[in-house]
This record gives structure tokens, C-alpha cells and sequence, in this order.
């Protein structure tokens, strides 16, 4: 950040110093000692403390725990069930006509719903706002005893055709 007289100059942006008018592009196109010669100096960008909007209404203000449990553990169950909806089907099909569902697609279905309920459980479990955004933002993997991938009904091989 370029300081002059107390006041930050904006690159291309043109200003006037001592009755002096200095085009737009000036800034840009001279060097560090041209700009000391006027009286610039340079300060470091004051920093400005983020957050995250999901869970806090500004800097140091985080949104209701209980609420935020709620939503998220909503959001959970609509992800599992975007997981369990292309399987679905096989098990409308068992129901209706008593057809077989392959192991896989229950050994799939049963661990998006167990994860889901780990998942849920471990939203319950956080005591504040801090640690619940701290396990939603983390970089999750969810893998069975396996190390494969539990949540991707593309792992799941030999679905059925009919």
C-alpha cells in the first residue's frame, strides 16, 4: 500500500500532491525512488480478520451452536441420501418382487448409513461453535477397512442391469 500525506493512493488512479496532477498510471510506471523523491512511502496492507460466514455473523460473533447442529446434521442426511438414491430402486424392486439385492449395494448402503450416523454423532458431540466449524471444514475421506472409497456408487462394480 502506497501512502502520501496520509492518504492511500490507489494504482491507476490519478492524484494531485503540492499542485502537482499525476496521471493514472504514474504509480505504475515509475520506480520505488521516484516515488520516494514526492514523498510516497509504502505500508504494509493492514489485515483484515476473516471468518466464516457459515457459522459466524462476523469476526468473533458465532451463530447460535444449537441451530447450526441442527442444519448440519440436515445436511448430512441429505448427502447420505443423495448416496442411497441410485441403489434405491434394487430395493423397491426387493419389496415389490422379492428380487435378490446384490451384497455390494447393501454392503454400500449400509455404510453410507453408518458414516452418516458417525458423522451425525461427531456434530453432536462439538461444544461450540469453533469446533464444530473446525470438523466441517477438515478434509474428510471416508474409506472402509478396505482404504476404498465407501461413498461413491461408482466404486460399487457388477450393479445390476435389470
Amino acid at each position: 500500500m502506497l501512502k502520501l500525506d496520509g492518504k492511500t493512493l490507489v494504482y491507476d488512479r490519478a492524484f494531485t500532491h503540492n499542485g502537482m496532477q499525476y496521471p493514472r498510471n504514474w504509480l505504475r510506471l515509475t520506480s520505488l525512488s521516484e516515488k520516494q523523491a514526492i514523498g510516497i512511502t509504502e505500508a504494509a496492507d493492514p489485515v483484515t480478520p476473516s471468518y466464516d460466514q457459515k457459522f459466524y455473523w462476523g469476526v468473533g460473533n458465532p451463530k447460535d451452536i444449537d441451530q447450526l447442529k441442527v442444519d448440519w446434521i440436515a445436511k448430512q442426511k441429505k448427502e447420505a441420501a443423495s448416496h442411497l438414491a441410485p441403489t434405491d430402486w434394487l430395493v423397491t424392486r426387493y419389496a415389490e418382487a422379492a428380487t435378490v439385492i446384490p451384497t455390494k449395494t447393501k454392503d454400500y448402503r449400509a455404510a453410507v448409513r453408518t458414516v452418516c450416523g458417525e458423522r451425525e454423532a461427531q456434530i453432536t458431540a462439538c461444544a461450540d461453535t469453533d469446533e464444530l466449524c473446525a470438523l466441517i471444514t477438515a478434509s474428510a475421506t471416508i474409506k472402509n477397512d478396505k482404504d476404498e472409497d465407501v461413498v461413491n456408487p461408482a466404486a460399487i462394480k457388477d450393479w445390476p442391469t435389470e
